[in-house]
């Protein structure tokens, strides 16, 4: 058992160290109009928020991101030595359940006749948000090093499945304003759904980087930033917007 660790852990060495060798020795610019196809294979962790947390949310039990994975090809065009675009296309899944507690927060539950009733919810509050999106980013990018490679750029979402709902329990509802009829909910959840809501185009900023482990395989990080509300202009019942936030983490192959 021992010998076959230590040969387990002698070849992963060997391997490492082949690689690095590789990648000194790959070249630290690119010639000018070089372009090539890159593959990547990533998972997401981040939620949907406002930016600030508004006052009406007094407190976050719980957060819990679903398995947001995503697959991403980019066509890079290098401009001059180091520096170059890349164009290209995601599929990738935003998703993330949350609990709190609010106070005043604007709400429309469906009552237990299947009807709705608007108005501002103090009480617990769980929430999923769930979107699937079709990515169009573009991005400027600038080699470092044979290793390193760095890009920024914006992004255009076509979300070809979006769900936002969630129960809400121990509190109660005022009915169209804060000071309006009290209509208690104990236990017993009552639910909401906002899907219909949202917007079918979303658009951001990304940031991110690549670390070739060798000159065709390397390990990125991703940051996208929403930058418009998930809901469309005319909704009004949650009175504060919301961001999609994600940092994808994950394998990228290049064809060079």
């Amino acid at each position: 058992m021992m010998k076959k660790r230590f040969s387990i852990i002698v070849g992963l060495t060997l391997i490492a160290a082949l690689a690095y060798a590789e990648g000194e020795r790959a070249p630290q610019s690119q010639p000018v109009g070089e372009s090539y196809f890159t593959a990547k294979l990533g998972y997401g962790v981040g939620g949907t928020t406002p930016l600030p947390i508004p006052a009406e949310i007094r407190e976050i039990k719980g957060f819990k991101p679903l398995c947001n994975l995503s697959v991403q090809g980019l066509y890079r065009i290098a401009l001059s030595e180091r520096w170059g675009i890349q164009p290209g296309l995601r599929i990738e899944r935003k998703g993330m359940t949350s609990d709190a507690t609010v106070k005043n927060y604007g709400m429309t539950i469906t009552d237990d006749d299947g009807g709705t009733v608007s108005g501002r919810w103090t009480g617990d509050v769980s929430m999923t948000a769930d979107m699937i999106q079709m990515t169009f980013p573009f991005s400027a990018s600038f080699l470092c090093s044979s290793r390193w490679d760095l890009h920024a750029g914006l992004y255009l979402g076509l979300l070809l499945r979006h769900e936002f709902y969630g129960e809400v329990s121990n509190g109660y509802l005022r009915e169209g304003n804060p000071t309006g009829a009290k209509i208690e909910v104990d236990d017993k959840p009552q639910t909401y759904d906002f899907s219909e809501e949202m917007r079918s185009l979303q658009w951001g900023a990304t940031v991110g980087c690549v670390f070739y482990i060798c000159p065709n395989f390397g390990i990125f990080a991703d940051l996208n930033w929403g930058l418009n509300d998930i809901f469309a202009k005319d909704f009004t019942t949650i009175t504060f917007n919301m961001y999609p936030i994600y940092a994808t983490v994950g394998l990228s192959y290049s064809l060079k």
